[in-house]
């Protein structure tokens, strides 16, 4: 009997172990930022201003004050948004400085819910490229479809289809746009990217 419950009280500790190394690490699914800003319900480019702490009767929820709204994607309602809401007990909640932030997530009174695997950007961190593709240029790529892949070849399969290198840094400055025969191609201001060289192995 001893040693049945000494054993129950190891299982117990490896489940409350596995649980909080579950608990503490949060996974997203790589995935480009214009993907990311197509597919958002609402994008704004704000300054935090500051942390207003907890909200009353709301445990799960920590507000960060924003003012300056710049609505990239969603609805004018966007310019009444004071707050972004995060869950500090989630292992996927943000933590913002201040400063100007591009960020996207769920719309709510007041408040846009964000957390790590939405849009969170300093906007000082990004190229003078990356802050134009937010401003204007992803916006008019929302067609096409942004794929993955790692390494060569990276071949779109479709015509409406830009592949996504996730090895590849430069790529975060390109854009996905369609030419007038609808066929995606990648984008760098000023020029189209060779695609040919891509597919090649």
């Amino acid at each position: 009997m001893m040693g049945f419950t000494l054993l129950g009280v190891v299982l117990i500790f490896l489940s409350v172990g596995l649980n909080i190394q579950t608990a503490e690490s949060c996974r997203c699914i790589p995935r480009h930022p214009q993907d990311q800003f197509c597919t958002s319900e609402t994008v704004i480019l704000a300054d935090v201003t500051g942390k207003s702490g907890p909200v009353k009767g709301q445990h799960n929820v920590f507000r960060y004050e924003i003012k300056n709204i710049k609505v990239l994607r969603g609805s004018n309602n966007a310019m009444h948004i004071k707050y972004v809401n995060t869950n500090p007990q989630s292992p996927c909640r943000i933590t913002l400085h201040k400063g100007r932030y591009v960020l996207s997530g769920h719309q709510v009174k007041y408040g846009i819910d964000v957390i790590l695997c939405d849009l969170v950007h300093r906007w000082d961190d990004l190229s003078l490229t990356e802050q134009e593709n937010f401003k204007q240029t992803y916006k008019m790529g929302c067609n096409c479809t942004i794929s993955t892949c790692s390494g060569s070849p990276c071949c779109p399969q479709y015509d409406h289809e830009c592949m996504w290198d996730t090895h590849s840094p430069h790529f975060l400055e390109y854009a996905c746009l369609a030419d007038s025969d609808g066929i995606c191609y990648w984008y760098w201001p000023a020029s189209r990217v060779d695609d040919d060289a891509m597919c090649t192995a």
